[in-house]
């Protein structure tokens, strides 16, 4: 049975046809805010700007006046909700905004949440008037600062190689529930036909007047495959049987169907809900990556939420050209470096058939950059950072637990595990995600090629490797060939255990040509990745190549970047270097 602590606010966010929804996304009142007085002005009760700025996308890029501006700022739009939804719970639903944001309705506060990418909602009925216009307030802090996650002290210091773009990134809407709702939905499967269903019910009414219809149908819900009626009792109900005539979910082919959940209370539908599930089972046995009892080889990617104007939003038209640009060079798989995608990034792996390693925002890569040597393992130590580490790991588990697609949860990047309090929080980390669910696979992308005793704890090794660009930097033949002692002593350190290697590249600016090739050129890049996966596919225990990156992204200003990180082996708006057909090619060999 899966165990939670109360991190999330209200109830998850369910995909349901049955629950009246007011968009919110559109053009937002905005305020820049950088000496933070507006809380003492009484802002959050509403007030006056002459910006304007669309939601959902971040605010950088869409003013060049607020492009390197990390602080706080204010957002501000109205709605309205019709009398006949008295009696509902208005519900105000935020899919991924931050780095901390405060929300007020119509002056009262209603509640707060930390961290950019998990979603968050918030009981409204106090401070709602049904019949009238609303006004909805967000305060966002994207202050850069050591005790938050990932940590930075400003806009180009930062331990992520990633943009610390602000604001509303995902989309924003009000969800009307009755008093009587489905409060959580959590499904296990496997690939021979398991159904568990764990739900929590929401009551006010007597338990006893209330029941569940649980129905499965096909993903276009024309037909029904299994039906169930259950009694609320206790306000948890765990359901569990096994069906027939099931296909599994697979890469190959991604059969999805929906599970529909209907809270009949004193004869009538008060709720209704439903997940998109896929019969599945994944494992590691025998130095192998399982899934449906079959090996399976990781191709793909590295990936970030990145897009000109846009930024941390990937509008749904870009998320379809990636997914079928990785279809046509042969990838199956990706992670979400370094942070939980959005819902319609993973609603797009379910569908098309991707293996998906779900990544925190426990991403450490330059905190050495930021603090001493010897303050590193304290800041480990710190309880705060601790505590928001293991609280973003639990909320991205609870909101993507029923995705087919996610096969692996990664607990951190690169974090400093040559410290002992570093290594022992990815210890607890990786421990805890087996404390929620013993069936996840865990992992941790590690740039030291030797994790130590944190091998047990895990179920894949994950190795970034740069050989041949930060060090041996153009030297291809130097670099393969300490990449190929490398990882024998890797393998021959912890020989039971697959390895993935979820990072290697090379920066290649588009349309600089040598022969031969040097750094920098697409050439190089080319030859770079054709030479590193020639190496990874004849090693029997390498398990899965991920290429870092899909496409180029924005990060800090450094003389390591040409404004970009331009490891994609697409440009940022989403054309094909040299090194894209290069890949295809190798991908179609494996």
């Amino acid at each position: 049975m899966w165990t939670y602590r109360t991190y999330t606010t209200g109830a998850k966010d369910l995909k349901s046809y049955f629950r009246p929804r007011i968009p919110l996304n559109g053009f937002w009142r905005f305020r820049v805010d950088p000496n933070d007085i507006g809380e003492n002005n009484g802002w959050h009760k509403g007030f006056e700007s002459e910006h304007l700025v669309y939601v959902p996308s971040s605010w950088n890029e869409q003013n060049p006046d607020w492009d390197k501006y990390v602080g706080i700022a204010w957002y501000q739009t109205k709605f309205y909700i019709g009398v006949e939804h008295i009696g509902k719970i208005p519900w105000t639903v935020f899919k991924g905004c931050g780095y901390y944001a405060k929300i007020w309705v119509n002056g009262l506060f209603l509640g707060d949440h930390e961290g950019s990418f998990i979603e968050f909602r918030l009981n409204a009925l106090k401070a709602v008037t049904f019949g009238k216009m609303n006004t909805l307030v967000v305060k966002i802090d994207n202050k850069l600062a050591m005790n938050r996650i990932p940590p930075g002290k400003s806009v180009n210091e930062t331990a992520f190689d990633f943009y610390p773009y602000g604001g509303i990134h995902r989309d924003v809407y009000v969800e009307l529930t009755n008093k009587n709702y489905i409060k959580d939905l959590r499904v296990s499967t496997d690939y021979r036909g398991l159904l568990k269903t764990e739900l929590t019910v929401e009551c006010c009414t007597t338990l006893a007047e209330c029941e569940l219809l649980i129905k499965l149908y096909d993903k276009f819900f024309e037909k029904e495959y299994y039906a169930c009626r259950k009694n609320v009792v206790g306000g948890v109900i765990v359901v569990e049987d096994r069906l027939q005539n099931i296909k599994p979910w697979s890469p190959e082919d991604p059969q999805l169907y929906n599970l529909e959940v209907n809270l009949i209370c004193g004869n009538e539908v008060v709720d209704s809900v439903f997940e998109r599930i896929g019969f599945r089972s994944i494992e590691v046995r025998n130095n192998e990556i399982l899934l449906n009892g079959k090996p399976v080889f990781l191709k793909g990617f590295g990936r970030h939420e990145d897009f000109p104007v846009t930024g941390k939003y990937l509008p749904g038209s870009v998320l379809v050209r990636d997914f079928y640009l990785m279809k046509k060079i042969g990838a199956n798989s990706f992670r979400t470096s370094h942070y939980p995608y959005s819902e319609e990034h993973l609603d797009l792996a379910d569908e098309l058939g991707f293996l998906v390693i779900l990544e925190s925002p426990f991403c450490l890569s330059g905190v050495g950059n930021l603090i001493p040597k010897q303050e590193i393992d304290k800041w480990c130590l710190d309880p705060e950072v601790r505590s928001k580490a293991k609280k973003m790991v639990e909320e991205m588990i609870y909101q993507y637990k029923n995705r087919p697609s996610v096969i692996m949860y990664s607990v951190a990047n690169e974090a400093p595990i040559g410290y002992e309090n570093c290594r022992s929080l990815v210890r607890e980390l990786s421990e805890f995600v087996k404390s929620l669910n013993p069936q996840t696979l865990v992992t941790f992308a590690s740039h030291r090629l030797d994790i130590g005793d944190l091998s047990n704890v895990v179920d894949v090794i994950s190795l970034n490797v740069y050989f041949g660009w930060y060090t041996e930097g153009g030297d291809l033949d130097k670099a393969i060939a300490r990449l190929e002692k490398e990882l024998e002593v890797v393998h021959q350190r912890y020989p039971g255990k697959p390895i993935i290697i979820t990072e290697f590249g090379a920066d290649a600016i588009t349309g600089l040509h040598s022969d031969p090739p040097v750094m920098w050129s697409e050439e190089y890049q080319g030859e770079f990745i054709r030479r590193y996966i020639e190496v990874l596919i004849k090693k029997p225990f390498i398990k899965g190549v991920h290429v870092w990156n899909f496409a180029d992204f924005r990060t800090p200003e450094s003389p390591l970047r040409v404004i970009l990180n331009r490891k994609g082996v697409v440009t940022r708006d989403r054309q094909p270097k040299a090194s894209y057909w290069i890949l295809q090619k190798l991908f179609a060999e494996r």
